[in-house]
């Protein structure tokens, strides 16, 4: 079960905030906040700290994806554009910025409701796949220290590939690190020992 979250609806036209009221909360909306987009839905975004941004635009601006794309560097969450603009450079800037999905005339009570359960779902899985990503650099990362410390342990104290690795990471059990930690180390002292060695 979907547990509760905030919404912030940033318009253009706040009469018409009841449309989405009742498709945000059969969606499993708590609370749902508004604000016009004229005005800094930043700082009350900072200070609601909400869930779901919904912005209900007829014809977004350039400079309010700018703005979203800050909520997707500092805050990332799901944000549904509601527009009547298919411009497609504008849409592509809005996909740029973060925004999850991009409704053109489709703001009828009954479409929120699916329209925003796909969003938020899509949301999750592109995080899970950021951090996915993100895991996989940093053992490609660790690897290539681990590689760079065998490889001067290797060169500069004549040993074979299997006792270099041993040693690190008997290093690594010894001191209780992780053996990339010990292997950034071991190369940092390696790498200034030849330097030193060169002058």
């Amino acid at each position: 079960m979907k547990r509760p979250f905030s919404v912030l609806l940033i318009s253009d036209d706040l009469s018409n905030s009841a449309i989405f009221e009742n498709g945000l909360k059969q969606s499993g909306a708590s609370s749902i906040s508004s604000c016009d987009v004229a005005s800094n839905f930043l700082q009350q975004l900072d200070r609601e700290q909400s869930d779901l941004i919904v912005l209900d635009v007829a014809k977004p601006s350039f400079e309010l994806f700018e703005q979203i794309s800050l909520v997707r560097d500092y805050c990332p969450k799901p944000v549904v554009c509601f527009s009547a603009d298919p411009d497609s450079r504008l849409i592509e800037k809005s996909v740029k910025a973060g925004v999850t999905a991009y409704i053109v005339d489709g703001k009828s009570p009954e479409r929120i409701k699916p329209i925003v359960d796909v969003a938020m779902l899509r949301f999750k899985e592109c995080l899970a796949v950021k951090k996915e990503l993100a895991l996989v650099k940093d053992k490609l990362s660790e690897r290539a220290v681990i590689e760079k410390a065998k490889g001067l342990l290797m060169q500069q104290k004549s040993m074979t590939e299997d006792d270099a690795y041993k040693t690190l990471r008997k290093m690594a059990m010894d001191q209780g690190k992780r053996i990339s930690m010990v292997s950034h180390e071991v190369c940092g002292v390696l790498t200034g020992l030849a330097q030193g060695g060169v002058e």
